[in-house]
């Protein structure tokens, strides 16, 4: 055994007494501070839960206490006792619920029965003995907790919620104003935002909400609802932990280096030890930064000496590697923008093609309309042409898509003008349009006609020369749709996912770029393009945009 290492394990062992005499003690109040600052953590996220919680349940009695007491529930209570249907009433239960930012709100008569409900308003004329419970709780209860019948995605929900009631009389009629709040995954996701914990809702047996993530080990905190409704709080004690093992390694290092100092008559090897350990640790940042090839000077011997030498043939191939990968990356980033751009260069040809034959044929057989119908080609032939050269400088500068240059588009107009560039179709395919007009939305006018060209043709393609192409443009809630639908085989439910990824294709000579990059454009414009399965087969795109505000 060598002097230095005989040096190093007695002064090892002369240093490691005091150390293993401290290092418990420490851990013990390093552990006993932690806890407790993770129980007063725990605690104060509770307090702000059980507060969001009060909040809520008060909501529901206020919501209650001022829709009992506006002049819109007396005329109803009124119409009511009068025997007058009004058109407004299966309407008014959600209307006045949105205004009050209520998610349940059901109007009942005096046997339970509903006379309208914003929550599901197929619930009118049927008896909710439910809801109608918390109109038989004595006054001045709190909210009461019940399961709640909602509209859902896949069909009705039942979900806890906090509800309160107050009556509204016009002479011998009695209305009932239920109103509340759900515990659905929009409160699990504000307590967990607010606690930094995961919440779980769980009701009747199931989980129906969740919200956020605790790593475990965690401790778990409860709120009941009871028969309804259980909110469960998982805190991670992940942090705590880690914080633990953290000052463990540290101190473990600080000692460490600690002894490495205290190994006096190891001094001068471990100076010439350190000093290219020193240089490989600088290395390595550099190394780490983006300095590629970095090396160190060799002027070691023994296992440093061959740590370095190693180091520095690994700089030296990483460099080399990292390299090569980059010039293989390039190339496969101008591959993607070559086929995009014969992509997107390859979509106007077909119209411009058929604007040209329609003009050969009616030049061929003299017509009168001729022209008409050469100034009308030969406008949309000059928009396809400038609209190709853009995209190819957009292509040539950037690599990329063109960016949107948004202006005021008339949809209605703009579905018109493309549908002119389609003047000749095969005798077996019928066009179908319905068109509202008095929309406008804020778009590129090329880009969007781009999409739907590209939608038209894939439509065009699927009905083989035989079927109908339905093209609508109509208001949405989310703004204005622009949809084109074709009679056709539709797309197989296992490549509905997949049909807006990037060289994903099911026809023989496609890119897959086509619909890709029709998605990203929908996406540059704030909107989204869907694909919907209609009941009479086929297949649906639905272009969504944000309509522009009504001046």
């Amino acid at each position: 055994m060598r002097l230095r290492t005989q040096l190093a394990l007695a002064f090892a062992c002369l240093a490691i007494v005091p150390l293993a005499l401290v290092l418990p003690w420490a851990l013990s109040n390093l552990r006993r501070t932690l806890t407790q600052g993770f129980d007063a953590r725990v605690a104060s996220a509770m307090i702000a839960a059980q507060s969001v919680l009060e909040q809520v349940s008060k909501a529901s009695t206020v919501g209650a206490e001022e829709l009992a007491d506006s002049p819109a529930l007396e005329d109803f209570a009124r119409e009511v006792h009068d025997g007058r249907a009004a058109p407004s009433t299966t309407t008014l239960g959600e209307r006045l619920m949105k205004s009050r930012g209520l998610s349940v709100l059901s109007l009942l008569d005096s046997q339970g029965v509903t006379l309208s409900s914003g929550h599901l308003p197929a619930r009118l004329g049927d008896r909710d003995p439910t809801l109608f419970a918390a109109a038989e709780q004595p006054p001045g209860r709190e909210p009461m907790p019940v399961m709640v019948e909602v509209r859902g995605d896949a069909g009705p929900l039942r979900l806890p919620a906090l509800v309160a009631a107050r009556a509204v009389d016009y002479g011998d009629t009695r209305v009932w104003v239920v109103a509340g709040t759900l515990l659905d995954s929009r409160l699990a996701e504000e307590l967990s935002r607010l606690t930094g914990a995961e919440v779980t809702i769980a009701g009747s047996g199931s989980t129906l909400a969740h919200a956020g993530a605790a790593d475990p080990p965690n401790a778990e905190k409860t709120i009941d609802f009871p028969p309804i409704a259980r909110l469960t709080f998982a805190f991670s004690r992940a942090p705590q932990v880690s914080a633990e093992r953290g000052i463990l390694r540290a101190f473990v290092l600080i000692s460490g280096l600690g002894l490495l100092l205290a190994v006096v008559a190891g001094w001068v090897v471990a100076r010439h030890l350190t000093r290219p350990l020193e240089a490989l640790t600088a290395a390595t940042r550099q190394l780490a930064a983006g300095s590629l090839g970095v090396s160190v000077r060799e002027d070691s011997s023994g296992e440093v000496g061959d740590l370095v030498a190693s180091f520095n043939r690994m700089s030296a191939e990483l460099k080399s590697v990292t390299e090569r990968l980059i010039s293989s990356e390039r190339t496969a980033a101008w591959q993607e923008v070559a086929r995009r751009l014969a992509h997107e260069i390859k979509n106007p040809l077909t119209p411009i093609q058929m604007s040209l034959e329609t003009l050969a044929a009616a030049r061929g057989g003299g017509s009168a309309e001729f022209d008409r119908l050469f100034n009308e080609g030969v406008k949309a032939m000059l928009e396809e042409v400038e609209r190709l050269r853009r995209i190819v400088d957009e292509f040539s500068r950037f690599a990329r898509l063109p960016k949107p240059r948004l202006a005021a588009v008339d949809p209605a107009e703009l579905v018109r003008q493309v549908l002119a560039l389609y003047p000749a179709r095969a005798e077996g395919v019928r066009l179908k349009t319905e068109i509202s007009n008095g929309m406008t939305v804020q778009a590129d006018r090329d880009l969007l006609t781009q999409v739907l060209m590209n939608l038209l043709k894939n439509a065009d393609e699927a009905i083989g020369g035989e079927g109908e192409i339905a093209v609508r443009v109509r208001r949405h809630p989310d703004g204005v749709a622009l949809e084109v639908q074709d009679s056709g085989p539709g797309v197989p439910a296992e490549h509905r996912s997949r049909v807006f990824e990037p060289d994903f294709t099911t026809k023989p000579d496609g890119s897959g770029l086509g619909l890709a990059i029709a998605s990203r454009i929908c996406q540059e414009h704030g909107g989204r393009l869907e694909l919907d399965a209609p009941a009479g087969g086929g297949a649906l795109f639905r272009l969504v945009l944000p309509a522009s505000p009504e001046r």
